[in-house]
């Protein structure tokens, strides 16, 4: 009884598939008269001015590393200026000969403190381009909203016509009367 289920089952199953012919997904042959669809690029301004918003946040998050970079430099530095100051008052207190190391040692230390303190200003140098760099991405942002929006302003976005221009004067018309 299961062989002929089968056989029965293979028999229905070639059946269809004679009967349903070639897929036409995937075209055979020469396929030069063929156009496949090209998706349209989306270009819209409000995905435009969010990408640009996001890339300014970017920015500001690594003007905001900058500036926490600096300030650990600074107080490295400090801390070995600190560390130079302590160093000399106990030259101060020791024999000649362990003066002039401990001199030495605190020349040293003075001067990473100083490269310390050049690099913390470097860093903040980069912190501020970032960071104009970011207000510039948003003012273009905000361009670009304002641009599509119509020049901006108004009520329920109609447009608002400006004119700071004084009123033209009245002009007399040919009866006797003005007309404003």
């Amino acid at each position: 009884m299961k062989p002929r289920v089968f056989a029965l089952f293979g028999v229905i199953a070639f059946g269809l598939t004679l009967a349903a012919g070639s897929a036409s997904a995937c075209p055979v042959g020469q396929g030069d008269d063929i156009r496949r669809p090209v998706a349209p690029v989306v270009n819209n301004v409000s995905v435009q001015a969010s990408e640009l918003f996001e890339r300014a946040s970017r920015l500001e998050t690594a003007a905001a590393s900058r500036e926490e970079s600096a300030r650990s430099r600074e107080m490295q530095a400090d801390t070995l200026a600190n560390r130079a100051r302590m160093i000399r008052n106990q030259a101060v207190l020791v024999g000649f000969s362990d003066r002039e190391n401990m001199m030495a040692v605190a020349e040293e230390l003075v001067i990473r403190a100083a490269d310390m303190r050049s690099r913390a200003a470097e860093d903040r140098a980069q912190a501020s381009e970032l960071r104009m760099q970011a207000r510039t991405l948003r003012e273009r942002a905000l361009q670009l909203v304002r641009l599509q929006n119509g020049g901006g302003g108004g009520w329920r976005n109609k447009r608002v016509v400006r004119d700071f221009a004084p009123p033209p004067p009245p002009r007399p018309t040919t009866d006797g009367t003005t007309v404003l």
